[in-house]
Parts: structure tokens; C-alpha cells; sequence
């Protein structure tokens, strides 16, 4: 160390020798810097070691933590490890809170991992199930007019199906290599299929990871909807994983109907929801123009980008959530090939990332032909990106023929 630098620890440190063989302990470990003694921009913690206040905190427990592994809390008015963050909806914002203070909170309801205020929980659809004494989705209980509670229904198909959103999302790792993550819901009413394992062997035929649940916009006797775990974004491995399990394409490929959708949930490491939208929202009227029979529905209300950030509600086409995008607005699976080609659509996507629609329209019409003509002929091609043209004109005002010239 220079004879500079020591003076600076002399003279901020008080000449206090001990506190100072701690200081260049301290550096030596790359917890501070000479420049943060410098600048003042240093904390102690209890067993005397240095650190740099812009890399660290202290928690609320005491423990010193590098920045980007802690969150501030506004609840508590601290910092704390991002492994206590949980999300609280509260009417429409989605807030991160420490796990102490929700579970702290009387006024909060625990669903699936979030907890909600009663706004949210009626925001979202979801009640209170008095004889479970948990929170369910509203069309999956049953209401007492008389009483005015919910209670938890009758379910004869029980031994084929877990209650809506049972259990806890899986994920599937490959190789590391990806940024993204991919998972699918695909909804299905085959009574067959649906009647051909029992939920036990389902759930041990596919190891856990996939789900396979009562949904109650589907048919009682014949609807299920699957929920594929969240994996890492590699088409020729989750194809593998889909298709060398007969159980899994069985389910896949079985029968639809118009009550069926196909939601596809997409994910960047180091991006929240928001700013993944932001990054490929140039390609909403894409997404319009393909499933262009669901925008105008109530469960898949089409809008414009602003108005899918801004208002975010829970059954818009493209639902923003806070570590994704949910694109709700993806119609019925009618079988794997599909699933397929939807899967290395979103790739190209990601791989053409844009927020501009004349910019996304302009790789449509050139990057992304050859995908499309998989499943379009020349003719059908030609429609599509006219419904890509009419639908930013109706949700965004803007004439890409016009603007692009």
C-alpha cells in the first residue's frame, strides 16, 4: 500500500491502528476501496471489516450483503436478502415486500405464493373458500346466495384432476446457456384422454413436473389444463422432453374446443416483466393478426401497448407480470407440431427484439417469412399481415403503409 493511501486510513480512521490493519484487510478482500475512505463512502460492520456503501448494505437482520442480492422494503423501511421478497398485490400494482411484513400483515390473503389486499383479491377474481379456509379463483367455487360465502365444490373428476393451480410451478434446466425461459398452458376437453391415468400416475409419469388441473371455464367432464414446467429456452431439448413421453403427447394432442386456450408465459433473466415487453413489444398487432378470432374477447381483451402496461389488467391479451409476459391471447393447442411452431416463433422474437411496429412489421414481412410459410400459403400469408396493418391502426393509430413510406 502507498504511503498516500496509509495516510488516508491514518487520518480517517483516527490513527486507530487496529481499525486500520482491518481497513487494509478489507481492501485487500475487494470489500472497499481506497477511494471510499477517501470519500467517506464506507461502513463498519461488527467484526470490524470495511465495505463500500455503494457495493453493500446491512440487512435487516444485521447481515452485510452485496447490493444486487437485496431489496428495499418499504414496509419495514430496510433492506433485505432477495430471497425474502414476495409479491403483493394491492387493487392493481404488484409491490415487492419482505416475506416478514406480508406474512405480518392481517389484512393480506396468501394465493399461490402472492399475497393480495381485498381489492386485488377482487380485482383478480380470486375468494375466500370458507370450508378449505383458503383463496380460490372465483368459477372454481361455489356460491351460497342464501349464506353469501364460497365453499369448495363437488368434483367428480377428482381422481383424474388436481384443483385449479394446485401445487407450485416446476422448472427444467438444460445446459445453462439461455437467458430465457419458456412455459405452456394448454387447456384441452377430451374425456378420453382426461379419463385415461388417474392423477397419481400422471403426476409420476411425468416426474413432477408438469400439472394437470380442473379449470372452470372448461367443461366439467372433459376439460383439463396442463401446466408445463418452466424451462429453459431450447426448442430442440423441450421438444425432446415433450415428445419422448407418450403420457405427455397423448394429453397434448388430444381434443379441443373453442372454451380452450393456449397462454404461453416468456422470461429474461435480469428483466422484470415490464421491461421485457418494452423490449418486443413492436410485436403485439403480430400477435393480434394471428389470434385475431380472440381480441376482442373478455378473457383476451385486446389493447394498445400503452393501455397493456398501464392498465394491466388480469384478462387483457398480454398480461404483464412482474418476472414476465403472459401471452393470454394464444388460442386452443391443437397438438405438438403447433406447440413446435409456436415455440420458434417467440425465438425468432427474441432474437429480433423491437418496441418499433413498422420496425417489427418490416421484419414480419422479411425475417420471419419462411416460419410463416410453414403454416400460411402465399395467400393466407398476404391476410395475415393485413390484419397486422388493421390492427395497429385500431389499438396503436398508426398506418404502417402510410408511415413507412
Amino acid at each position: 500500500m502507498k504511503l498516500s493511501e496509509l495516510k488516508v486510513l491514518y487520518e480517517v480512521l483516527h490513527d486507530d491502528r487496529k481499525r486500520i490493519e482491518y481497513a487494509i484487510q478489507s481492501i485487500g478482500q475487494g470489500l472497499v476501496t481506497i477511494d471510499d475512505f477517501d470519500n467517506m463512502n464506507w461502513f463498519e460492520d461488527v467484526s470490524h471489516l470495511f465495505y463500500s456503501s455503494d457495493d453493500y448494505v446491512t440487512d435487516h437482520y444485521g447481515n452485510v450483503l452485496d447490493i444486487d442480492d437485496v431489496f428495499y422494503c418499504i414496509g419495514e423501511d430496510d433492506w433485505f436478502s432477495n430471497d425474502e421478497a414476495v409479491i403483493v398485490y394491492e387493487h392493481r400494482s404488484e409491490t415487492t415486500y419482505s416475506r416478514k411484513w406480508a406474512e405480518g400483515n392481517c389484512d393480506l390473503s396468501m394465493y399461490r405464493g402472492g399475497y393480495y389486499d381485498s381489492d386485488a383479491l377482487e380485482h383478480h377474481e380470486l375468494v375466500y373458500v370458507q370450508d378449505k379456509g383458503e383463496i380460490w379463483r372465483e368459477d372454481d367455487a361455489y356460491y351460497h346466495d342464501g349464506d353469501g360465502y364460497y365453499s369448495y365444490p363437488p368434483d367428480e373428476k377428482e381422481e383424474y384432476v388436481r384443483g385449479y393451480h394446485n401445487g407450485s410451478y416446476q422448472s427444467i434446466n438444460f445446459d445453462g446457456k439461455s437467458k430465457y425461459r419458456i412455459g405452456y398452458e394448454i387447456e384441452k376437453e377430451d374425456e378420453d384422454v382426461l379419463e385415461s391415468i388417474n392423477i397419481e400416475d400422471f403426476e409420476n409419469e411425468t416426474n413432477g413436473y408438469w400439472r394437470k388441473e380442473k379449470d372452470g371455464s372448461l367443461n366439467d367432464g372433459s376439460g383439463y389444463e396442463l401446466i408445463s414446467p418452466t424451462f429453459e429456452f431450447d426448442i430442440k431439448k423441450i421438444f425432446e422432453h415433450i415428445e419422448g413421453n407418450e403420457i405427455l403427447v397423448n394429453h397434448i394432442n388430444a381434443a379441443i374446443s373453442p372454451r380452450c386456450g393456449g397462454h404461453i408465459h416468456l422470461s429474461q433473466k435480469g428483466l422484470n416483466g415490464n421491461q421485457l415487453f418494452d423490449k418486443i413489444k413492436g410485436y403485439t398487432p403480430l400477435f393480434y393478426a394471428l389470434y385475431y378470432g380472440r381480441v376482442d374477447k373478455t378473457y383476451s381483451k385486446g389493447k394498445s401497448n400503452r393501455d397493456l402496461e398501464d392498465e394491466n389488467e388480469k384478462y387483457q391479451a398480454i398480461k404483464i407480470h412482474h418476472d414476465r409476459v403472459e401471452f393470454r391471447i394464444i388460442s386452443a393447442v391443437p397438438n405438438i407440431t403447433t406447440l413446435k411452431w409456436r415455440t420458434k416463433l417467440l425465438m425468432m422474437i427474441l432474437q429480433h427484439p423491437t418496441d418499433d411496429i413498422i420496425r417489427a412489421y418490416y421484419n414480419v414481412d422479411t425475417k420471419f417469412t419462411k416460419l410463416l410459410k410453414q403454416t400460411y400459403s402465399d395467400e393466407k400469408l398476404l391476410v395475415l399481415k393485413n390484419r397486422f396493418v388493421d390492427f395497429t391502426i385500431k389499438f396503436e393509430g398508426l398506418d404502417i403503409n402510410k408511415d413507412k413510406k
